[in-house]
């Protein structure tokens, strides 16, 4: 079936609805106190939804971690986080999951970077996260699960 060709009003519709939802929201990037808001398990993930991704500093001691996240898009910058404090971010998917953001730690002991957001590892399966939130430790990032209430969806540094 040649859809364009037979619907091009539906055709610029979806086109447009596409390239709208695939942009980051920049303007909600409002640091947050350390809240301990965590994602329900009776959140339902909507696909063109808002996804939030939340940074805790959970490395222990009085040491504040400096960071930097991005995307292909959007650059937040330096910045960094007190003991036991967050901040974070939201925006809107890809259309095609192909959303990506990644973030680098000055941890005490190097520098490491971690793919914070990943569209295919993050919105599929059982541990699909519509608000991500992440505790940075120095083993790696570990994600909340909804299923176990606890900080147990734990990583390796990228390479």
């Amino acid at each position: 079936m040649n859809i364009p060709k037979r619907y091009p009003s539906l055709f610029i519709l979806i086109v447009f609805v596409a390239t709208d939802l695939s942009h980051a929201a920049t303007r909600n990037n409002i640091p947050v106190a350390n809240s301990q808001s965590l994602p329900s398990t009776k959140d339902v993930f909507k696909p063109f939804g808002k996804i939030t991704v939340e940074i805790i500093n959970d490395i222990g001691g009085t040491v504040s971690l400096p960071y930097h996240c991005k995307s292909k898009d959007n650059d937040f910058g330096d910045k960094s986080l007190q003991p036991g404090g967050s901040w974070s971010f939201s925006f809107k998917r890809q259309f095609f999951g192909r959303t990506l953001f990644f973030c680098s730690f000055a941890l005490p002991n190097g520098s490491y970077y971690f793919d914070i957001f990943r569209d295919h590892r993050d919105t599929a399966g059982d541990d699909w996260c519509q608000n991500c939130v992440w505790k940075i430790r120095l083993t790696g990032p570990c994600r909340f699960n909804g299923g176990t209430k606890q900080f147990d969806i734990c990583f390796p540094w990228n390479k």
